[in-house]
């Protein structure tokens, strides 16, 4: 078969312009031409390429935070493999942006505390915590009393009545900064006629508490400690106590985990407690003291409490405070109103610690309540 001459060297011209076009289009894009081409006629799509380890350092895309065009919200895409950088890409205009956490500032009030100036539950029944007072709040009162004193056996002619007890406590803080608070406290004991005088065993304490940080803090103080008559019984308490606060969850007012650790005397150091030594506690009436009332002497140990505070409103907690082992719940039933009620149960261990039962009335000992209600402004 006989070949047409034009269509014969058509084909071979085609074969010949493809055979020296190919390697120099290659050597253009070898030496960056072919990366202009692409800027010139951009893809109308993003154009992923594989790549290898050796070249990701040269060729992934820098990131850089732009403001927001008008009231969009979006980013800037800055691909310096290109040479180039891309326009603003719009994002979403409603993305939110994540919310900056708030620090938590833990301040003391009552037996309770607040956190960024909300009022919690106790965090403890005898032991005081650790934190300077809230600035918000100047005075607290609270009302204690217990089912039954550790001595007092019911039975026979004698009743529940008989064997319950209770004090008032108010402390008064007249000095407050940011990070410290200096304050006095006044104990009345005698609430009744039934074994002393209505208004007799009065007594005067203090605390000086600073703030290490926002959520620690540092206290001394004691309660009892300048005694009005002979009649008080709950001895010369001094104190160094820390407080450390953990927040268990985000929010205008988080779970919290509040444990307060250090060394007391007297209550705090009694019996078998006493371990740190004694020291003297200025007068009698320290029921440590070997030659009680008389003695002037009064004995040192460790306590400790830990509460969780499920929210503003509840919390649960136990503490070892000298003379015994407390655990309970604290409750706020308002929201807007700073009164608190807290209920504990005391020697519900029986004879632990062992040192006790030396005051039961019982063997083993018997489970005690004590309540409190608190109201501060």
């Amino acid at each position: 078969m006989l070949r047409n001459p034009q269509v014969f060297q058509s084909s071979r011209l085609l074969r010949l312009l493809r055979a020296g076009l190919v390697p120099l289009i290659c050597a253009l894009d070898t030496v960056g031409l072919g990366s202009a081409v692409q800027a010139a006629n951009p893809p109308a799509s993003p154009q992923w390429n594989r790549v290898t380890p050796s070249t990701v350092a040269l060729t992934s895309p820098v990131w850089n935070a732009a403001p927001p065009l008008q009231n969009e919200s979006g980013w800037q895409v800055i691909d310096t493999s290109g040479g180039v950088p891309s326009t603003w890409q719009p994002g979403p205009a409603d993305v939110a942006r994540p919310p900056v956490a708030a620090a938590v500032q833990v301040r003391s009030v009552g037996r309770g505390f607040t956190v960024n100036g909300n009022p919690y539950p106790d965090i403890s029944l005898k032991l005081p915590n650790a934190f300077a007072m809230d600035q918000q709040f100047t005075f607290s009162g609270q009302l204690a009393g217990t089912s039954r004193t550790r001595t007092c056996k019911v039975g026979g002619s004698t009743s529940w009545s008989d064997c319950a007890d209770g004090e008032l406590f108010l402390e008064l803080t007249p000095l407050k900064g940011k990070n410290a608070s200096l304050g006095i406290n006044w104990t009345l004991q005698s609430l009744s006629n039934r074994n002393t005088s209505f208004g007799s065993a009065q007594s005067l304490g203090f605390k000086g508490a600073l703030n290490l940080t926002p959520t620690l803090g540092l206290a001394f103080g004691g309660e009892q400690i300048i005694q009005f008559d002979n009649n008080t019984d709950l001895g010369r308490n001094y104190y160094l106590l820390l407080s450390q606060a953990v927040p268990l969850s985000r929010g205008e007012k988080p779970a919290m985990l509040v444990a307060t650790a250090g060394v007391g005397s007297d209550f705090f150091g009694y019996g078998g407690n006493g371990v740190l030594g004694s020291t003297n506690c200025i007068g009698g009436g320290n029921i440590s003291s070997n030659n009680y009332p008389k003695g002037t002497d009064c004995y040192w140990g460790p306590v400790g409490a830990v509460s969780v505070a499920i929210n503003d409103r509840l919390s649960i907690g136990a503490e070892w405070f000298g003379y015994g082992i407390g655990a309970g719940i604290s409750l706020r039933p308002f929201s807007d109103l700073p009164l608190t009620a807290s209920i504990y149960a005391i020697d519900f261990l029986g004879n632990t610690p062992s040192y006790i039962q030396d005051t039961c009335t019982t063997d083993p000992c018997e489970t005690r309540y004590y309540g409190r209600l608190t109201y501060s402004f």
